[in-house]
């Protein structure tokens, strides 16, 4: 499966953001603790100079459940299209956190990120309050097809952001990771290249 999605940030508020996603199905609420491991064995662990990440080892904590999660990501040029996601359920996260330093890979970066999840025919809306980076909506649709239908995919999903009505609705290029990562390495004035993120432009 095919997990095609759009990341984007805006100039409305929370309060506003809320008003308008409340027409759609509520479906829960988390909070959430994503801690993202890199390997010094393993450049495709390593983001690149401008921060693109071709795979990533990430681990999930929820309240008393744990995610473990591998994505490898597809690009078409410099823009992310889609990403094949292996996800699984694990139950003790001490133990998994003791795996992994066993195994010799580092952590990261670390987000804290609370969550709402909405519905929308096949689209689930996720607002984002990330802490340390801002607000942000993901929209993400799951499929079983190709690139070319993952890119009509991502169209459709940009049609359905601008119908939303947001205040400069801006794609990102980078995950929230990547993100969060760009930010700890001003913080030690650490050079890098990124792309410019676009605002979102429909046909």
């Amino acid at each position: 499966m095919q997990e095609v999605e759009i990341l984007i940030d805006f100039e409305n508020s929370k309060e506003e953001v809320l008003e308008i996603l409340s027409k759609f199905e509520f479906i829960k609420e988390k909070e959430i603790y994503d801690t993202y491991y890199e390997d010094e064995l393993r450049p495709n662990l390593h983001p690149e100079a401008n921060l693109r990440t071709n795979e990533l080892f990430r681990v999930r904590r929820l309240g008393n459940d744990c995610l473990i999660t591998y994505k490898k990501n597809h690009f078409k040029g410099n823009r992310w299209t889609y990403s094949d996601e292996y996800e699984t359920k694990a139950e003790n996260y001490e133990v998994i956190e003791k795996i992994i330093e066993m195994l010799g890979l580092k952590e990261q970066i670390v987000i804290h990120n609370k969550r709402k999840f909405y519905k929308y025919e096949d689209y689930e809306i996720v607002f984002e309050d990330v802490e340390n980076l801002g607000l942000f909506i993901e929209v993400e649709r799951v499929i079983k097809g190709n690139q070319e239908e993952c890119m009509k995919v991502k169209k459709d999903i940009r049609n359905f952001i601008n119908s939303l009505g947001l205040k400069k609705p801006r794609e990102l290029d980078l995950g929230k990771n990547q993100l969060m990562l760009r930010e700890k390495l001003k913080r030690y004035d650490i050079k890098i290249h990124c792309d410019e993120q676009v605002y979102i432009d429909v046909d």
